[in-house]
């Protein structure tokens, strides 16, 4: 079969045209990759640095985590029923309430061996809200059922406010890492390049530590209990960068 010559050129011409869309897409490759410059990067001069950046800002979220001991998990079954049903009273939802059940359902049940020898059966009950004025009815309600370990709720930062500090602060903690690094530099007879690598992370701070309680009849003693207040907790973000040194 021959060929004419129109077909020839056509052939041509098409063999022509994916060539050169074949050498555009590997010039591309080239471009994002650019092994020129990794080949480079393992001799050139870095530095290192991590900025970073704070400001108060007050809690928004209050963990509550009381315990019980009773002598049998029968009593302990009937305490979670009780007091998971007062706490939805109080407006508590579900997903802010967690208790360990056990395949069966009913509480986990942890047990230990006192000095007088007899096994106690202990419940624990974790519950977060970010309403102020429900951490203190759910404070007021737990004090009330004789419970030990730490009767006052553990502030802390929500996820949403812990994004809305992060927003605020990245820019700062960004220009606080490129200003160190410049005056590293210039200490160095140096200029700072390029950004090789960056990585970010948050720090809540500190908090003050709950209220605990030994023996449950001190409690019971006494119905009231303490105010929740908050206050105001730092809340720090950074920046760690990689530069190049020029």
């Amino acid at each position: 079969m021959e060929i004419n010559n129109g077909n020839k050129k056509g052939l041509m011409t098409l063999v022509v045209i994916n060539t050169l869309l074949l050498l555009g897409v590997l010039a591309s490759v080239l471009l994002q990759w650019q092994p020129w410059d990794q080949a480079v990067s393992a001799n050139t001069r870095k530095i290192t640095v991590t900025g970073t950046a704070s400001t108060e800002a007050t809690p928004d979220q209050y963990q509550f985590s009381p315990i019980w001991t009773r002598d049998t998990t029968t009593e302990i079954t009937a305490l979670n029923d009780q007091i998971i049903t007062k706490l939805k009273e109080l407006g508590v939802e579900d997903t802010q309430i967690k208790n360990n059940a056990s395949r069966y359902g009913s509480p986990e049940v942890y047990y230990s061996t006192p000095a007088d020898g007899k096994q106690k059966t202990t419940l624990s009950i974790t519950i977060t809200v970010k309403d102020r004025d429900l951490a203190q009815k759910i404070q007021d309600y737990l004090v009330s059922t004789n419970p030990s370990g730490s009767i006052t709720p553990y502030p802390s930062f929500s996820s949403p406010k812990q994004k809305e500090l992060q927003v605020k602060l990245r820019a700062e903690a960004t220009k606080d890492a490129k200003q160190k690094a410049e005056q590293t530099a210039d200490g160095l007879g140096a200029k700072v390049g390029k950004v090789i690598e960056i990585s970010e992370g948050a720090s809540g701070g500190f908090y003050p530590m709950p209220i605990a309680v030994s023996d449950t009849s001190a409690v019971s003693s006494s119905k009231d209990s303490i105010s929740i207040q908050p206050g105001s907790d730092e809340y720090s973000y950074s920046v760690t960068a990689i530069f190049t040194l020029q």
